[in-house]
């Protein structure tokens, strides 16, 4: 996905803007105007636009037109535009707007964020073959990470799995800021769980049975569509997306880690099956023997690997311990500094 960039220059503001009055009936179906699109997804389309109530610039989100009368997309998208306004944290986009537009179609706009995704600087970083790009670094881009994991142990906390963690989902803003993006494909639970969603973070009715992943023949219950990223993906989200709990974001995180570790993905393949056959054949090098030129500390290496393991089990249980330990590496490494 490509943002905007911030221009060089910033537009001054003027009382032509500040001070026209809004119509005597406001109708919100004509609110917005002067579309430019910024990305198109497989479900959606996103665009900015200017309110011509606030007189600002905005994102624009609906789903694409053939999809636009869709029940069940319907309904994903008002989820996804509801946990995105009410997991109101630092690292989630501010969400100002829901509603239908002429057509009938829904809607939701947020705040226009101008940077770059995580995928980006990534790939900077690959180009040039080292992490000091821009000046980011390693320490930086783990700072970005451990911002993904406040946003993310908010959500937990709150009921919410977000189930696509990547570096496509992670934007860094021009002025520092670091956004968890796309909640469309969230898990949430409904309100008989809801009372136990503290203790279900470690409670066993949401642990799944251990899973026997050299088995060829286990069935995939689900082939598409895909709640998720089949190589960012845990493999009990692989195997059951329906059957998951917070845990499969740590091991999102955890190949995300892998990849600002090494600048190469964790696991090749597009699809369920070919990530699960190299999960079977153990098609896995650690951080530092895949990128021994990187220099990349064993302590980090040591955290992607903890959150990456196959059993849920032997992960880190909560986001928040790994917070901890991303803080005791980056308080290491300013001292060393």
């Amino acid at each position: 996905m490509d943002y905007p960039k911030q221009p060089d220059t910033y537009a001054s503001i003027f009382r032509t803007e500040t001070d026209v009055q809004l119509p005597a009936k406001p109708d919100n179906r004509t609110r917005y105007m002067y579309f430019k699109t910024i990305a198109r997804g497989g479900k959606c389309v996103i665009s900015s636009c200017k309110d011509l109530h606030l007189r600002r610039t905005v994102c624009y989100k609906t789903l694409r037109p053939e999809l636009a009368k869709n029940p069940a997309e319907q309904e994903r998208f008002l989820r996804e535009a509801r946990i995105t306004a009410m997991l109101q944290h630092p690292n989630t986009i501010p969400t100002y707007e829901l509603g239908r537009d002429v057509r009938g179609n829904y809607y939701f706009t947020m705040k226009l964020v101008h940077g770059s995704t995580l995928r980006e600087l990534i790939q900077r970083c690959i180009e040039r073959r080292t992490h000091q790009v821009e000046g980011f670094g390693l320490p930086r881009l783990i700072e970005i990470l451990m911002q993904v994991c406040h946003a993310t142990h908010y959500a937990h906390i709150h009921g919410v799995v977000h189930r696509d963690i990547k570096p496509e989902n992670v934007l860094v803003g021009d002025f520092g800021e670091v956004m968890l993006l796309d909640w469309g494909t969230a898990k949430v639970w409904d309100d008989s769980s809801r009372s136990n969603v503290h203790e279900d973070m470690l409670s066993p009715e949401f642990k799944l049975a251990k899973i026997d992943i050299s088995d060829s023949n286990i069935e995939l219950t689900r082939r598409a569509p895909l709640d998720g990223t089949p190589p960012h993906m845990s493999t009990e989200q692989l195997l059951d997306p329906l059957d998951i709990d917070h845990r499969t974001d740590i091991y999102s995180i955890g190949t995300v880690l892998y990849e600002i570790l090494t600048l190469r993905r964790m696991f090749r393949g597009e699809d369920v099956e070919s990530v699960l056959e190299r999960i079977r054949n153990r098609d896995f090098v650690p951080p530092r023997e895949r990128s021994p030129n990187l220099d990349i500390p064993i302590e980090l290496e040591d955290i992607c690997l903890r959150c990456t393991l196959l059993n849920r089990e032997e992960r880190f249980q909560s986001v928040d311990t790994l917070i901890s330990e991303l803080e005791r590496w980056t308080h290491q490494a300013r001292a060393a500094s």
